[in-house]
Protein backbone atom coordinates (compact mmCIF):
# COMPACT_ATOMS: atom_id res chain seq x y z
CA UNK A 1 0.00 0.00 0.00
CA UNK A 2 1.48 3.78 -1.11
CA UNK A 3 2.24 5.49 1.89
CA UNK A 4 0.91 8.86 2.31
CA UNK A 5 4.11 10.49 1.56
CA UNK A 6 3.92 8.89 -1.50
CA UNK A 7 0.54 9.22 -2.36
CA UNK A 8 0.64 13.18 -1.80
CA UNK A 9 3.50 13.17 -4.23
CA UNK A 10 2.00 11.39 -6.69
CA UNK A 11 -1.21 13.14 -7.04
CA UNK A 12 0.63 16.44 -7.73
CA UNK A 13 3.04 14.66 -10.21
CA UNK A 14 -0.15 13.15 -12.11
CA UNK A 15 -1.70 16.07 -11.96
CA UNK A 16 0.94 17.74 -13.67
CA UNK A 17 1.75 15.20 -16.08
CA UNK A 18 -1.80 13.87 -17.05
CA UNK A 19 -3.94 16.82 -16.63
CA UNK A 20 -3.84 18.69 -20.39
CA UNK A 21 -4.59 14.80 -21.90
CA UNK A 22 -8.74 13.87 -22.37
CA UNK A 23 -8.90 10.88 -20.32
CA UNK A 24 -9.06 7.62 -21.85
CA UNK A 25 -12.52 6.60 -22.48
CA UNK A 26 -13.93 3.29 -21.27
CA UNK A 27 -13.52 0.42 -24.04
CA UNK A 28 -13.87 -3.15 -24.47
CA UNK A 29 -9.95 -4.29 -23.79
CA UNK A 30 -8.23 -7.01 -25.70
CA UNK A 31 -8.41 -9.64 -22.89
CA UNK A 32 -4.93 -11.32 -23.33
CA UNK A 33 -3.11 -8.05 -22.40
CA UNK A 34 -5.40 -7.38 -19.50
CA UNK A 35 -4.52 -7.86 -15.70
CA UNK A 36 -1.73 -8.85 -13.97
CA UNK A 37 1.18 -10.32 -15.91
CA UNK A 38 4.58 -11.82 -15.63
CA UNK A 39 7.26 -12.66 -17.58
CA UNK A 40 9.38 -15.93 -18.60
CA UNK A 41 11.98 -16.02 -21.09
CA UNK A 42 13.96 -18.69 -22.67
CA UNK A 43 16.87 -18.03 -20.38
CA UNK A 44 14.63 -18.58 -17.15
CA UNK A 45 16.74 -21.53 -16.49
CA UNK A 46 15.52 -25.43 -16.29
CA UNK A 47 13.96 -24.75 -12.75
CA UNK A 48 11.01 -22.73 -14.73
CA UNK A 49 11.16 -24.67 -18.12
CA UNK A 50 10.83 -28.14 -16.51
CA UNK A 51 8.04 -27.33 -14.36
CA UNK A 52 5.30 -25.66 -15.79
CA UNK A 53 2.44 -26.51 -14.13
CA UNK A 54 4.49 -25.75 -10.74
CA UNK A 55 5.17 -22.36 -12.06
CA UNK A 56 1.92 -21.70 -13.31
CA UNK A 57 0.46 -22.59 -10.43
CA UNK A 58 2.53 -20.14 -8.15
CA UNK A 59 1.93 -17.38 -10.23
CA UNK A 60 -2.14 -18.05 -10.16
CA UNK A 61 -1.92 -18.00 -6.23
CA UNK A 62 -0.54 -14.64 -6.66
CA UNK A 63 -3.29 -13.68 -9.03
CA UNK A 64 -1.46 -13.72 -12.35
CA UNK A 65 -4.15 -13.36 -15.12
CA UNK A 66 -1.57 -13.86 -18.18
CA UNK A 67 1.58 -15.26 -18.84
CA UNK A 68 3.68 -13.64 -20.98
CA UNK A 69 5.88 -16.62 -22.67
CA UNK A 70 9.01 -16.00 -25.38
CA UNK A 71 8.98 -19.00 -28.17
CA UNK A 72 11.95 -18.09 -29.57
CA UNK A 73 15.60 -15.74 -30.00
CA UNK A 74 17.43 -15.15 -32.68
CA UNK A 75 20.54 -16.79 -31.00
CA UNK A 76 19.29 -19.61 -28.27
CA UNK A 77 18.98 -21.66 -30.60
CA UNK A 78 20.11 -20.45 -33.56
CA UNK A 79 18.55 -22.79 -36.49
CA UNK A 80 14.64 -23.11 -34.45
CA UNK A 81 11.76 -21.13 -34.93
CA UNK A 82 10.15 -22.40 -31.21
CA UNK A 83 11.70 -23.27 -28.10
CA UNK A 84 11.39 -26.42 -26.29
CA UNK A 85 7.95 -26.46 -27.94
CA UNK A 86 6.65 -29.56 -25.80
CA UNK A 87 7.19 -27.28 -22.54
CA UNK A 88 5.12 -24.35 -24.10
CA UNK A 89 2.38 -26.99 -24.87
CA UNK A 90 2.98 -27.74 -20.91
CA UNK A 91 2.91 -23.80 -20.11
CA UNK A 92 -0.29 -23.50 -22.69
CA UNK A 93 -2.53 -26.33 -20.55
CA UNK A 94 -1.56 -25.17 -17.09
CA UNK A 95 -2.40 -21.89 -17.83
CA UNK A 96 -5.25 -22.30 -19.70
CA UNK A 97 -6.38 -25.13 -16.87
CA UNK A 98 -6.49 -22.44 -14.39
CA UNK A 99 -8.07 -19.83 -16.96
CA UNK A 100 -5.22 -17.99 -17.48
CA UNK A 101 -4.16 -16.50 -20.45
CA UNK A 102 -0.92 -16.39 -22.37
CA UNK A 103 0.73 -14.22 -24.54
CA UNK A 104 4.05 -15.36 -26.97
CA UNK A 105 6.55 -13.00 -27.62
CA UNK A 106 9.89 -12.62 -29.49
CA UNK A 107 12.53 -10.20 -29.90
CA UNK A 108 13.64 -10.13 -33.60
CA UNK A 109 17.02 -8.93 -34.39
CA UNK A 110 15.12 -6.80 -37.29
CA UNK A 111 17.78 -8.02 -39.93
CA UNK A 112 16.08 -10.33 -42.15
CA UNK A 113 12.43 -9.44 -42.34
CA UNK A 114 10.91 -12.70 -44.06
CA UNK A 115 12.69 -14.75 -41.25
CA UNK A 116 11.43 -12.88 -38.60
CA UNK A 117 8.11 -12.79 -39.73
CA UNK A 118 8.53 -16.83 -39.88
CA UNK A 119 9.50 -17.11 -35.97
CA UNK A 120 6.51 -15.00 -34.91
CA UNK A 121 4.35 -16.74 -37.13
CA UNK A 122 5.39 -20.28 -35.95
CA UNK A 123 4.24 -18.86 -32.36
CA UNK A 124 1.12 -17.73 -33.55
CA UNK A 125 0.29 -20.72 -35.61
CA UNK A 126 1.40 -23.24 -32.63
CA UNK A 127 -1.03 -25.76 -31.55
CA UNK A 128 -0.70 -28.02 -29.35
CA UNK A 129 -1.82 -31.99 -29.25
CA UNK A 130 -4.99 -30.31 -27.49
CA UNK A 131 -5.38 -28.16 -30.24
CA UNK A 132 -4.43 -25.62 -27.56
CA UNK A 133 -2.73 -21.93 -28.77
CA UNK A 134 -1.41 -18.79 -27.58
CA UNK A 135 -3.50 -16.13 -26.95
CA UNK A 136 -1.98 -13.36 -28.46
CA UNK A 137 1.35 -12.52 -29.90
CA UNK A 138 3.87 -9.47 -28.75
CA UNK A 139 6.96 -8.34 -30.83
CA UNK A 140 9.74 -7.61 -28.90
CA UNK A 141 10.16 -3.95 -30.55
CA UNK A 142 14.13 -3.21 -29.06
CA UNK A 143 17.52 -2.69 -30.76
CA UNK A 144 20.19 -5.71 -30.21
CA UNK A 145 23.94 -5.51 -30.71
CA UNK A 146 23.39 -7.11 -34.21
CA UNK A 147 20.39 -4.53 -35.28
CA UNK A 148 20.98 -2.02 -38.46
CA UNK A 149 20.53 1.53 -37.13
CA UNK A 150 18.68 4.71 -39.23
CA UNK A 151 16.35 4.26 -41.47
CA UNK A 152 16.75 0.61 -42.75
CA UNK A 153 15.80 -0.57 -38.73
CA UNK A 154 13.00 1.77 -38.94
CA UNK A 155 11.91 0.20 -42.64
CA UNK A 156 12.32 -3.27 -41.21
CA UNK A 157 10.41 -2.53 -37.84
CA UNK A 158 7.29 -1.26 -40.31
CA UNK A 159 7.50 -4.05 -42.82
CA UNK A 160 7.75 -6.89 -40.05
CA UNK A 161 4.68 -5.17 -38.39
CA UNK A 162 3.04 -5.34 -41.45
CA UNK A 163 3.52 -8.80 -42.72
CA UNK A 164 2.67 -9.86 -39.15
CA UNK A 165 -0.57 -8.01 -39.59
CA UNK A 166 -1.70 -8.57 -42.57
CA UNK A 167 -0.88 -12.26 -41.79
CA UNK A 168 -3.04 -12.71 -38.75
CA UNK A 169 -5.67 -10.18 -39.89
CA UNK A 170 -7.74 -7.34 -38.13
CA UNK A 171 -8.85 -9.47 -35.09
CA UNK A 172 -5.94 -11.58 -33.55
CA UNK A 173 -4.43 -9.47 -30.79
CA UNK A 174 -1.25 -8.20 -30.82
CA UNK A 175 1.25 -6.40 -28.65
CA UNK A 176 4.44 -3.90 -29.16
CA UNK A 177 6.77 -3.74 -26.33
CA UNK A 178 8.61 -0.92 -26.49
CA UNK A 179 11.39 1.30 -25.04
CA UNK A 180 10.65 3.69 -22.38
CA UNK A 181 9.73 6.87 -24.37
CA UNK A 182 11.27 9.30 -21.33
CA UNK A 183 14.47 6.82 -21.30
CA UNK A 184 14.86 7.12 -25.47
CA UNK A 185 14.12 10.95 -24.02
CA UNK A 186 17.15 10.88 -21.89
CA UNK A 187 19.47 8.99 -24.36
CA UNK A 188 18.32 9.98 -27.97
CA UNK A 189 21.28 7.91 -29.79
CA UNK A 190 19.81 4.99 -28.62
CA UNK A 191 16.72 4.88 -31.04
CA UNK A 192 16.94 8.62 -32.62
CA UNK A 193 13.14 8.87 -34.50
CA UNK A 194 11.47 6.40 -32.92
CA UNK A 195 8.66 5.27 -35.12
CA UNK A 196 5.68 5.07 -32.43
CA UNK A 197 3.41 5.86 -36.03
CA UNK A 198 4.19 1.86 -36.72
CA UNK A 199 3.74 0.80 -33.15
CA UNK A 200 0.18 2.56 -33.42
CA UNK A 201 -1.05 1.47 -36.85
CA UNK A 202 -0.12 -2.34 -36.69
CA UNK A 203 -0.60 -3.11 -32.89
CA UNK A 204 -3.55 -3.31 -30.42
CA UNK A 205 -2.21 -3.06 -27.43
CA UNK A 206 1.58 -1.07 -26.19
CA UNK A 207 3.87 -2.78 -23.53
CA UNK A 208 6.19 0.22 -22.42
CA UNK A 209 9.53 -1.04 -20.85
CA UNK A 210 8.97 1.52 -17.92
CA UNK A 211 11.94 0.42 -16.28
CA UNK A 212 12.35 2.95 -13.31
CA UNK A 213 14.76 0.59 -11.99
CA UNK A 214 17.14 1.50 -14.55
CA UNK A 215 16.31 5.87 -14.01
CA UNK A 216 15.43 6.33 -10.19
CA UNK A 217 15.53 5.23 -6.68
CA UNK A 218 12.19 6.33 -4.85
CA UNK A 219 8.72 6.33 -4.30
CA UNK A 220 8.10 9.47 -5.86
CA UNK A 221 10.56 9.49 -9.13
CA UNK A 222 8.90 6.15 -9.72
CA UNK A 223 5.39 7.45 -9.98
CA UNK A 224 6.62 10.53 -11.91
CA UNK A 225 8.86 7.72 -14.28
CA UNK A 226 5.49 5.95 -14.71
CA UNK A 227 2.78 8.29 -15.02
CA UNK A 228 4.68 10.38 -17.64
CA UNK A 229 5.35 7.02 -19.70
CA UNK A 230 2.07 6.72 -19.72
CA UNK A 231 0.79 10.26 -20.66
CA UNK A 232 3.26 10.55 -23.67
CA UNK A 233 1.93 7.57 -24.97
CA UNK A 234 -1.45 8.52 -24.58
CA UNK A 235 -0.72 12.07 -26.03
CA UNK A 236 1.21 10.40 -28.94
CA UNK A 237 -1.12 7.46 -30.02
CA UNK A 238 -4.06 8.54 -28.76
CA UNK A 239 -6.38 8.91 -25.47
CA UNK A 240 -7.90 5.83 -25.25
CA UNK A 241 -4.49 3.50 -26.28
CA UNK A 242 -4.62 0.43 -24.49
CA UNK A 243 -1.39 0.20 -22.59
CA UNK A 244 0.05 -3.12 -20.50
CA UNK A 245 2.54 -1.27 -18.46
CA UNK A 246 6.21 -3.32 -17.45
CA UNK A 247 7.53 -1.49 -14.51
CA UNK A 248 11.05 -2.61 -14.50
CA UNK A 249 12.89 -5.22 -12.58
CA UNK A 250 11.04 -6.77 -10.08
CA UNK A 251 14.42 -7.51 -7.58
CA UNK A 252 15.66 -4.26 -7.88
CA UNK A 253 12.30 -2.27 -6.86
CA UNK A 254 11.88 -1.83 -2.96
CA UNK A 255 8.97 -1.76 -1.52
CA UNK A 256 8.04 2.30 -1.38
CA UNK A 257 9.04 1.93 -5.55
CA UNK A 258 7.10 -1.50 -6.07
CA UNK A 259 3.90 0.41 -4.60
CA UNK A 260 4.27 3.59 -6.47
CA UNK A 261 4.68 1.62 -9.84
CA UNK A 262 1.08 0.12 -8.77
CA UNK A 263 -0.13 3.48 -7.76
CA UNK A 264 0.45 5.49 -11.25
CA UNK A 265 -1.14 2.07 -12.92
CA UNK A 266 -4.28 2.40 -10.94
CA UNK A 267 -4.58 6.48 -11.04
CA UNK A 268 -3.81 6.36 -14.63
CA UNK A 269 -6.35 3.76 -15.91
CA UNK A 270 -3.77 1.12 -17.65
CA UNK A 271 -5.32 -2.36 -18.85
CA UNK A 272 -2.36 -4.63 -17.53
CA UNK A 273 0.98 -4.36 -15.32
CA UNK A 274 3.50 -6.33 -14.90
CA UNK A 275 6.96 -6.28 -13.94
CA UNK A 276 10.39 -8.21 -15.45
CA UNK A 277 10.90 -10.99 -14.41
CA UNK A 278 8.97 -13.86 -13.14
CA UNK A 279 12.03 -15.32 -10.98
CA UNK A 280 13.40 -11.73 -9.58
CA UNK A 281 9.72 -11.19 -7.51
CA UNK A 282 10.44 -10.85 -4.16
CA UNK A 283 7.13 -11.01 -1.82
CA UNK A 284 6.95 -7.07 -1.42
CA UNK A 285 6.51 -7.13 -5.11
CA UNK A 286 3.48 -9.84 -5.26
CA UNK A 287 2.60 -7.74 -2.08
CA UNK A 288 2.35 -4.50 -4.22
CA UNK A 289 1.08 -6.63 -7.40
CA UNK A 290 -1.73 -7.71 -5.50
CA UNK A 291 -3.05 -4.32 -5.65
CA UNK A 292 -3.45 -3.40 -9.02
CA UNK A 293 -7.21 -2.11 -9.93
CA UNK A 294 -8.32 -3.06 -13.89
CA UNK A 295 -11.37 -1.56 -13.22
CA UNK A 296 -13.00 0.41 -15.99
CA UNK A 297 -12.12 4.27 -14.54
CA UNK A 298 -16.00 5.86 -14.84
CA UNK A 299 -16.65 8.29 -17.50
CA UNK A 300 -16.83 12.14 -16.59
CA UNK A 301 -20.18 13.55 -16.34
Amino acid sequence: MRTPGVRRAGALLLAAVLLPLEPASATTLPQPFAGSGTWISIFAGDAVWDHPRRQVRSMHRRGVRTVYLQTASSTNPVGTDLYRPRQLARFLHAAHDRRMRVVAWYLPPLRSVAREHDRAMAAIHFRTARGQRFDGFALDIEPSTTTPSGPTRNDNLHRLSRRIRESVGQAYPLGAIIPSPLGMRLHPRYWPNFPYETVGRFFDVVLPMSYSTYRNQGGAATYAYTAGNIAFLRERLGPTLVLHVIGGVAGFLGPREAAAFVGACNDAGVSGASLWHFGSYGPEDWEAMSLLDFSPTPSAG
